[in-house]
């Protein structure tokens, strides 16, 4: 397809804008360790959750979770509206300890809490975790994404997105990821609004639809059911989302880089209600595209489709820029957690517990290039295969989901857990998950009913738990001193007695988290009722 001059220009003017803000929020303030990985500090609560979302969107969602939806329905939704339960953990428990506590990484909060090893260990396999499933498997999305919609190069589409997410990051750090983040959450939400739109006014409405295919709105799935069993999904929370958004860098270092408390946690809120919105963007144009394009042989194409038979001459520009600023939004801040925890967990404490802060800020720039330059050439290799996206990605997720979950939440909740149990559960969580995945549920017979990534990361889950409580009734306890301002009581969860005189009334926290919450368990219930009472439970099956 031959690009129009005018979708052209507008991408084009985009991209400039984009790095133009990057480079420019860059110049403000002192390059000091926090200005660099924390932004001075001086974040807002909605560049916090705006860049919170636009770090969890990218090409993943609008390939590979419409393709999900295509071929699937809308239990896909599940993965951003089960956010509602890991946000709320991440406000009222969580984030206290992150921001009175003055850490720079997830990994330090472990060493702070058990020892050292449990620091460069969650640290190496972070990057990891971050390098392959997090940047080259999304770059190989975002190339899908350009090529199925505008005939763009795979090959050329991963080198220049690439360059374009380093030039800002690997220079300004964290404050220009998080207004670049900012305006691509502006951009993607928009373009992601046009197509939705559109596709749904084709087909005469989002009720229209879920009266023509019901059988594509089911919420709960079998217990058995290969991809989508109804305990695999409503344990995710627990087994997967307490590590994505409680303990991931690349989620929480913008929390960490809030002016005050209230704004780091009102901006968690602020995602929250972001989080609603979402499925409409991203899981009801595949089913729009269920309708329009029945049988598709790669289920992930369906949103470019949409795209090229939908979105009129203009507007493809704003869509165009949607996809960039998801894949942008999401390299960048990974990019930019992945050089903070280099730095400061496995560098500074390992080669430079003397180097200063101008020295630590340059190593933060040329490790993030170097990441970045793995992570393109991993692309290019995945781009000669077939890859299903989202599941990709939330397989190698899985791997080290459930260890750190545990750890992270005994940790804070528990004051008998103890550094040698924290150890030994992180040691063994990742060979165990192996021999989970291709031995035991392989081969015991009354599990391979179950097999499913899901299941599988929840035994994983409720096996490290086990052992995490033993080990520890077993071996010497920390040293109560130590854990003062460490386990959570009740009284964290109120802002620090400076911040809450100024936030009441409509800037009360609770309320709005009320108000999140409130709707979210409205819009479950509804679901729930069209599948079970509705005209969903006509459906067989």
């Amino acid at each position: 397809m031959v690009w129009k001059h005018l979708d052209l220009s507008v991408f084009i003017v985009y991209l400039v804008v984009n790095i133009a803000l990057g480079l420019w929020v860059a110049r403000r303030g002192k390059k000091s360790t926090r200005d660099y990985f924390l932004g001075g500090e001086r974040l807002p609560w909605y560049a916090i959750g705006g860049s919170i979302i636009a770090a969890n969107i990218s090409t993943e969602h609008f390939i590979g979770m419409v393709g999900v939806a295509y071929a699937a329905g809308f239990v896909v939704a599940q993965w951003e509206w089960g956010n509602w339960i890991t946000f709320s953990v991440l406000i009222w428990i969580f984030l206290p300890y992150y921001l009175r506590g003055g850490i720079y990484t997830m990994p330090e909060f472990l060493e702070k809490r058990f020892n050292p090893t449990c620091r460069y260990l969650f640290a190496a396999a972070s990057l990891v975790l971050w390098i392959i499933a997090q940047m080259s498997v999304v770059m190989l999305a975002g190339a899908k994404a350009l090529q199925g919609m505008f005939d763009f190069p795979a090959y050329w589409t991963i080198i220049g997105l690439a360059v374009l997410a380093g030039s800002y990051t690997i220079y300004g750090g964290l404050i220009s990821v998080a207004w670049t983040d900012f305006l691509q959450f502006v951009v993607l939400m928009l373009g992601g609004l046009i197509v939705a739109v559109l596709g749904l006014e084709r087909v005469g409405g989002v009720f229209a639809l879920m009266h023509s295919y019901p059988a594509k709105f089911k919420f709960i799935y079998p217990i058995t059911d290969p991809n989508y069993p109804w305990f695999g999904v409503y344990t995710l929370f627990i087994s997967i989302g307490i590590w994505y958004n409680c303990t991931n860098q690349f989620i929480v270092q913008r929390c960490l880089g809030a002016r005050s408390e209230w704004d780091g946690r009102m901006g968690v809120i602020f995602a929250g209600f972001m989080k609603i919105l979402l499925p409409f963007l991203v899981v009801i144009p595949g089913i729009v595209a269920y309708q329009l394009f029945p049988g598709m042989q790669d289920p992930d194409q369906a949103y470019p489709r949409l795209v090229r038979e939908l979105v009129p001459l203009g507007l493809g520009g704003v869509v165009m820029a949607g996809i960039a600023s998801a894949l942008l939004s999401h390299l960048s801040s990974v990019l930019n957690s992945s050089s903070t925890v280099f730095t400061m967990d496995l560098y500074r404490p390992l080669l430079g517990k003397n180097a200063s802060d101008s020295h630590l800020v340059t190593v933060g720039r040329w490790s993030g290039g170097g990441i970045l330059l793995v992570a393109t050439l991993l692309a290019l290799w995945f781009s000669r295969g077939q890859h299903s996206v989202f599941l990709l990605i939330q397989d190698v997720g899985a791997w080290i989901a459930a260890p750190i979950s545990v750890l992270f939440l005994v940790g804070v909740l528990w004051r008998r857990a103890t550094a040698a149990a924290a150890t030994f559960v992180l040691l063994f969580g990742f060979p165990y998950t192996w021999f989970v995945q291709y031995v035991l549920f392989q081969q015991v017979a009354f599990l391979k009913p179950f097999d499913n990534w899901l299941n599988r990361t929840f035994f994983v889950w409720i096996s490290c738990l086990i052992l995490m409580v033993a080990i520890s009734l077993v071996t010497k306890p920390s040293d109560p001193a130590t854990l003062d301002k460490i386990i959570w009581s009740p009284r964290y969860a109120r802002l620090p007695e400076a911040e809450q005189a100024r936030n009441r009334g409509l800037r009360n926290l609770f309320l709005w988290w009320s108000i999140f919450v409130g709707i979210m368990l409205l819009l479950y219930g509804y679901v729930l009722w069209f599948q079970f009472w509705g005209p969903g439970s006509h459906v067989p099956g």
